[in-house]
């Protein structure tokens, strides 16, 4: 279970790149949710100061691993560089109308994902001189708290997150999950599954001295190759886009030629777990552009590593495949 744990964290840590202008605030907004939903149980999230400290500007990165019941929890201060790391465990009690709490450490483990992220290698890139790049925990941990479902805790952070220091916190309500509606199955639930890849091109590994980890790609995974444009895969056509019937999934990789180039993007694990081979439709946008930011990050992931890594979103149908609309904020 632990080990599910810190994979799951992997997938929703790792390159959750979706935006073309990418900074840490980018990147803040498009992965630090103030709802969560774990164990059936909404935790919204809101930060809190006391004394002569603010939450001004400070940016929040969590995402929620439903089979240990956790939400993990990093917040960051770009003017300071000081950010902070916990795991928030959600328990239901027999008693429907109570939860335990649980504030713990986020794991070494998990610590290690992180420290492969590309948010992490822009914590780097912006604050080159720091001695270390590893989170601060909480000042304390509290013991284990069986609490009221509409009780609300605070949890102090102490982050320098303005001119002055204070208590900084996150402050959290909850309340129990509505049920969702059923809907139907569709292709666009079929999600590829990168983890631990390599991208070959022409015969020759560009992605960098070792395999890049952990990416979790959706329905659109993409790459970013300088000097061709940025490539976006999808299973469907999509209406109002260029893409193109030119790719093949089977088994741990995907393959498609564009001009005279060759591309591969080799996956340690089954891309589908039935396999395939499956078709596959490919689009080059040539006028997208990354940040530079983004791109020095990704160089750091792995040495020599020539490409940026994306889990795409399209603008609605209709509107034409250039770097101005072939991406959106999620």
């Amino acid at each position: 279970m632990r080990n599910r744990m810190y994979l799951l964290l992997a997938a929703l840590l790792l390159f959750s790149t979706r935006l073309q202008a990418q900074t840490l605030e980018s990147l803040a907004k498009n992965n630090g949710s103030p709802e969560l939903q774990v164990n059936g149980i909404v935790a919204t999230f809101s930060p809190f100061a006391e004394g002569r400290a603010t939450t001004e500007g400070v940016l929040r990165f969590n995402g929620a691993v439903d089979e240990t019941n956790a939400i993990w929890s990093f917040l960051v201060n770009p003017a300071t560089g000081m950010y902070i790391s916990y795991v928030l465990i959600i328990e239901r009690l027999p008693d429907s109308t109570k939860l335990k709490i649980t504030i713990a450490p986020m794991p070494e483990e998990s610590l290690d994902v992180f420290r492969g992220t590309v948010w992490a290698k822009m914590l780097e890139l912006r604050w080159p001189n720091r001695p270390s790049y590893t989170p601060s925990p909480p000042p304390s941990y509290p013991e284990p708290l069986v609490i009221n479902l509409n009780d609300v805790i605070k949890i102090p952070l102490w982050v320098n997150a303005g001119t002055e220091w204070g208590v900084v916190g996150d402050q959290i309500r909850f309340a129990k999950d509505r049920p969702k509606p059923g809907r139907d199955f569709t292709i666009d639930d079929v999600k590829f599954n990168l983890a631990n890849f390599r991208l070959i091109i022409n015969g020759e590994v560009r992605s960098g001295e070792r395999e890049l980890k952990g990416f979790g790609l959706g329905e659109l995974p993409a790459f970013y190759l300088p000097g061709k444009g940025v490539f976006v895969i999808s299973f469907r056509p999509r209406e109002g886009y260029n893409f193109q019937k030119i790719g093949v999934a089977d088994g741990n990789k995907i393959s498609f030629s564009y001009g005279v180039d060759k591309y591969e993007w080799v996956n340690r694990y089954p891309i589908l777990p039935d396999g395939g081979p499956w078709n596959l439709w490919v689009m080059l946008d040539p006028d997208f552009q990354p940040s530079q930011e983004t791109i020095e990050a990704h160089k750091l992931l792995s040495k020599g590593n020539c490409c940026v890594y994306y889990a795409w979103d399209l603008k609605p149908a209709g509107k034409p495949p250039s770097s101005k609309t072939s991406s959106s904020k999620k």
